[in-house]
């Protein structure tokens, strides 16, 4: 017997397949459908989902995204946002591969997580031991005009049982912006499903950008409804060029991936009334807003107020609004190397010709996701170490010592006591906190001494401001 909600998705699927099709000849029709058959038995095998936990201070959730097989060792591009860069590494755990059956049951495979791709908008795990036959798909770059037809293979959700479906478009626009998408008029598949041509070239995958990237949640959250893609399908896709890098460089738990830096936090685009009193008519610049002091833009006598106009000899790739510059030239400069040269033609003041500057990419600070943390249970609050970012926000050096609360218990005594997330914590009890592993020393000999005591905490708020916080225990 069919499942009810199986039963709604199988007629809105055959409702949207009929509509999509336009009156050809008998012949021609029948080839379209023996190519798209083909495509569907070809490609079904390589999608598959993977499951994780992010298991945190309060919990565990469990979370099913799509993949897609990209070698034959069993490594498994995964899309997006799919494992959030906001989930701490340490917190990620129980990777699995779900290889979907159709007349058995789903085939579960332990993985490891290889690790995210910030340059290029992905993850990717691998299968832990051998002996499953993978079958993987090739990417190609390949240009793509107006009209193309293009066909679409993706999973639907964990409650319509993973199942592979179809979906036919044309292409109708190139998107610019920091991550350019092709806009297709009929319909792609659900995220993470790979992107044909017509010959069965894979040129793409729909990515996470404004779709759900979740086949399945667990914890208490909102499950996901299965008909989503049929109902709302998707109709952006990002081309091989955007990925690509991923596939050739992929990231190990041994050599995660390290990004360049220049130390340009603030970069704003310029409008186009701007640009024509700078007679910059006509060509996207970007203004700096701020240089972090000893940075390679420091270094190479970048100043505030200078405005970029080409690096290395090319003009700044475009968006469609001056917004999306600054976000262009961050992911081309994070998909260099570090160590690269590269060269800013920047204007400093109108009517002057341009000036050359050259700076060497350095290695981006660590970001929250990737530094360790410790949970005060009795309390109610974690704590992680310091980033550039904490310091930055603060107008402090970037060794400037302390921890940073990341989380508060609901209702627990550091909550109550008005401690706040982002609070930089640089005295306990009248010591000065340096480091993560010193915080946690002192704060488990306090509890283990005088559980019933308070604590007292100095804090720097992110506008610099100091504050006292004294928190009590549950007695």
């Amino acid at each position: 017997m069919i499942r009810p909600i199986r039963f709604a998705i199988l007629i809105l699927l055959s409702a949207a397949a009929a509509g999509a099709q336009e009156p050809t000849s008998a012949p021609a029709a029948d080839a379209q459908a023996s190519r798209a058959q083909e495509l569907y038995d070809r490609i079904t095998p390589s999608l598959v989902a993977v499951q994780f936990s992010w298991t945190y201070e309060f919990g565990k959730v469990d979370l099913v995204g799509p993949g897609v097989v990209v070698s034959d060792d069993g490594l498994v591009l995964v899309p997006g946002d799919i494992v959030n860069p906001a989930f701490p590494d340490e917190q990620l755990t129980d990777f699995k591969i779900i290889v979907p059956g159709i007349d058995k049951d789903d085939e579960e495979i332990d993985a490891v997580f290889q690790g995210r791709d910030e340059r290029n908008n992905v993850s990717l795990v691998k299968a832990k031991t051998a002996g499953h036959t993978w079958k993987a798909i090739k990417f190609v770059d390949q240009p793509l005009t107006i009209g193309q037809h293009l066909y679409s293979v993706g999973l639907l959700a964990k409650a319509a049982g993973y199942r592979a479906f179809l979906s036919e478009g044309i292409v109708a626009a190139q998107i610019r912006g920091e991550l350019p998408n092709v806009l297709v008029s009929g319909a792609l598949s659900s995220v993470g499903a790979p992107v044909f041509t017509d010959d069965g070239e894979a040129i793409g995958f729909v990515d996470t950008a404004t779709y759900d990237p979740y086949l399945h949640r667990s914890g208490g959250r909102e499950d996901i409804n299965p008909m989503a893609p049929i109902l709302t399908p998707p109709k952006l896709f990002t081309q091989t060029s955007q990925f690509i890098q991923a596939l050739n460089d992929p990231p190990t738990p041994d050599k995660p991936i390290k990004l360049s830096w220049i130390g340009l936090p603030a970069l704003t685009g310029i409008s186009k009334d701007v640009a024509q009193v700078f007679g910059l008519v006509n060509q996207p610049a970007i203004e700096i807003g701020d240089i972090v002091p000893d940075a390679p833009a420091a270094l190479a006598g970048m100043k505030v107020g200078q405005k970029i106009v080409k690096i290395n000899g090319q003009p700044l790739t475009r968006g469609d609004e001056p917004d999306e510059l600054p976000a262009i030239l961050h992911r081309q400069l994070l998909r260099m190397k570090i160590g690269d040269k590269v060269t800013f033609s920047v204007l400093t003041k109108k009517g002057q010709p341009l000036e050359d500057l050259t700076l060497t990419l350095g290695e981006r600070p660590p970001e929250p996701n990737v530094v360790q943390r410790f949970y005060a249970d009795d309390l109610g609050f974690g704590v992680r170490e310091v980033t550039f970012d904490d310091t930055y926000r603060r107008k402090k050096p970037a060794s400037f010592p302390g921890v940073v609360v990341t989380v508060l218990k609901p209702s627990g005594a550091a909550q109550t006591a008005k401690l706040e997330r982002e609070d930089l914590i640089t005295d306990l009890n009248s010591a000065p906190v340096t480091t993560l592993d010193g915080f946690k020393h002192d704060y488990q000999a306090l509890r283990d001494d005088k559980p019933r005591d308070a604590i007292v905490l100095v804090v720097m708020k992110g506008d610099g401001t100091t504050q006292t916080i004294r928190i009590e225990p549950p007695q």
